[in-house]
């Protein structure tokens, strides 16, 4: 087994079926302890799947034990080739969807007609199809902004997964510019791939990390919008940063916040903004900060 790397021929993926009440604490501590999106599907028993880091038979072992012991009542490694990607994504449920009257989400795959506004996204390896009550929460924030204040501006999407905010935020706004990061290679490559899609290679850059600059410089300079769907963690580490590279009145929308998370990271955001907006969702919380003022 093999760590993953876009020059991969196959992928890995870790199912783990459990009860709806031990969701949520399994859930976090994959993403606390790998840094990664697990993508959630809910039923009378849930679903978790992710791409596990594992390298050696032996860590896929105790891995698989340590997630029984959380409540997991099976877990099933599945083995896909790249070009099977498509499948994956049919099972997990993966079709259009519209927000508002604004914009409708497809599927690259779906061959109906759909009428404009609309982008198309193909989530290759990466997780961001805006089912997940998190991208659709942020999506919302994205449609809000550009409702109040005439435009997105420069966008940056800070782990970007399939690159599918920052691509909605560019159909919303014509106008706007994105900047896409994410230290994971299959992201880079799907966010890519869904920006040349849609007809947007020219107004948008994606990067594997942020690039830092000289200190009292912004890294990638200064954002209108920066949105982060990323997790309690990496929100944690990454909110004074963020709120450094924030235009004056820009908006900071923050999400992948779990329930038992929320209270301590929203000391740290208090401290940035007194009344960020909080937007309660049955297993995450999504904030809103403006930043209002001079620079700092």
């Amino acid at each position: 087994m093999t760590v993953r790397t876009p020059a991969s021929d196959c992928y890995l993926v870790l199912s783990v079926i459990c009860r709806p009440e031990d969701s949520p604490a399994i859930e976090g501590w994959i993403a606390k302890t790998y840094q990664i999106p697990v993508l959630v599907t809910e039923g009378e028993l849930c679903q978790l799947s992710f791409s596990p880091p594992f390298d050696s038979p032996l860590e896929q072992i105790l891995l698989e034990e340590g997630l029984r012991s959380m409540g997991a009542l099976e877990t099933r490694v599945d083995s896909f080739e790249r070009q099977d990607w498509q499948e994956l994504w049919k099972k997990q449920g993966f079709r259009r969807f519209c927000l508002g009257e604004e914009l409708t989400v497809v599927p690259a795959w779906d061959p109906e007609p759909v009428s404009p506004p609309s982008i198309r996204i193909d989530p290759q390896l990466a997780f961001g199809t805006g089912w997940h009550e998190t991208t659709f929460c942020v999506l919302e924030r994205i449609l809000e902004k550009i409702k109040l204040t005439g435009d997105a501006g420069r966008v940056l999407d800070f782990g970007a997964g399939t690159g599918i905010l920052g691509v909605a935020a560019l159909k919303l706004d014509p106008r706007a510019r994105l900047t896409a990061v994410d230290n994971d290679p299959y992201a880079v490559e799907a966010t890519t791939e869904n920006l040349r899609l849609n007809d947007m290679e020219g107004r948008g850059r994606v990067l594997g990390e942020l690039i830092p600059l000289p200190e009292g410089e912004a890294p990638l300079g200064r954002f209108d919008l920066i949105v982060a769907n990323v997790t309690g963690g990496v929100v944690l580490g990454m909110a004074e940063t963020l709120w450094g590279m924030l235009e004056k009145n820009g908006w900071l929308v923050c999400s992948g916040i779990a329930k038992e998370e929320a209270g301590q990271i929203e000391k740290i955001l208090r401290a940035l903004d007194r009344s960020p907006r909080e937007f309660p969702g049955e297993r995450y919380n999504t904030y809103c900060l403006v930043k209002e003022g001079a620079h700092g």
